[in-house]
């Protein structure tokens, strides 16, 4: 999985910036059949991930207080 890194605004205070590293979600087609039966086909995908790398320096809130506002907001 390759990940990019992201630039989003601090919920908080909307001056500062904070990094963070997304990684989008994968597919994966899995197939199941023997030779009686030709078989099914599902598709997965999994989920996208976000990592805080920083804090916001200008208000001073932490990476953790960041995904926590982030994740009750929907952003991530």
């Amino acid at each position: 999985m390759v990940g990019q890194y992201e630039e989003l605004s601090c919920p908080f205070c909307d001056k500062g910036r904070i990094q963070a590293l997304y990684i989008p979600g994968a597919i994966s087609v899995r197939r199941s059949g023997t030779r009686s039966s030709p078989g099914k086909q599902s598709i997965h995908k999994s989920r996208d991930v976000w990592l805080i790398k920083s804090g916001c320096g200008v208000c001073g809130k932490t990476a953790k207080e960041l995904e926590r506002k982030l994740k009750e907001s929907g952003m991530i």
